[in-house]
């Protein structure tokens, strides 16, 4: 029996070494880098705001989740719109309702998370997109002004299924809500998902 073992795992390291699918005999030369799929600690008094967008029977909708560094949840919003919008014009809308969040609740450090690749790669090179979108972004982020401390990046659409849900839900329940404390049953159990 310990023979059987024996020569099973000489031919798997064999095969291993020959075809370089894995090494069972030395660590990797490149490891995999790790994933992190849940909440990334902020600095105290930053704000993470997680957006989405959704274009689905010619209306857009939108959700927003706004956490403290804590992971506590300070503010949500969803809405439709009867427009038909592409996806990444979607997500600038989506966008542009984050910021009036923002700006509405009066917090001054916060990070803003997309699942939209496309639009964080536009936000982090406003100067060399001279398009459209460019322009209404530069629009955007000046009427932010000066005085706010803002950051964009990409989360993977696993970090980012609440703003999902509240898109689902605002685009089946055909409405438009800022939620705090008080928001529905559907709601709360989005909320309790991504904790």
């Amino acid at each position: 029996m310990e023979e059987e073992a024996k020569v099973t795992w000489e031919r798997a390291a064999a095969l291993s070494h020959d075809f370089q699918i894995f090494n069972l005999l030395n660590e990797p030369s490149l490891p995999k880098p790790a994933v992190n799929k849940g909440w990334r600690k902020l600095n105290q008094g930053t704000v993470k705001i997680n957006f989405d967008a959704a274009v689905k029977d010619r209306k857009t909708s939108f959700g927003i989740i706004a956490r403290d560094h804590d992971g506590f949840v300070l503010g949500r919003r969803a809405g439709v719109l009867n427009r038909n919008y592409n996806a990444e014009w979607a997500e600038l809308y989506a966008l542009e309702e984050s910021i009036k969040l923002a700006r509405d609740n009066t917090w001054v450090w916060f990070e803003f998370e997309s699942d939209c690749a496309s639009l964080i790669n536009r936000l982090r090179r406003l100067n060399v997109d001279f398009s459209t979108m460019g322009h209404r972004i530069r629009d955007l982020l000046n009427f932010l002004g000066s005085c706010f401390s803002f950051n964009f990046n990409w989360a993977p659409r696993c970090c980012n299924k609440a703003a999902d849900q509240l898109c689902s839900w605002a685009i089946t329940n055909n409405c438009t809500n800022t939620f705090d404390m008080d928001y529905p049953m559907e709601i709360y159990n989005i909320v309790l998902m991504m904790q």
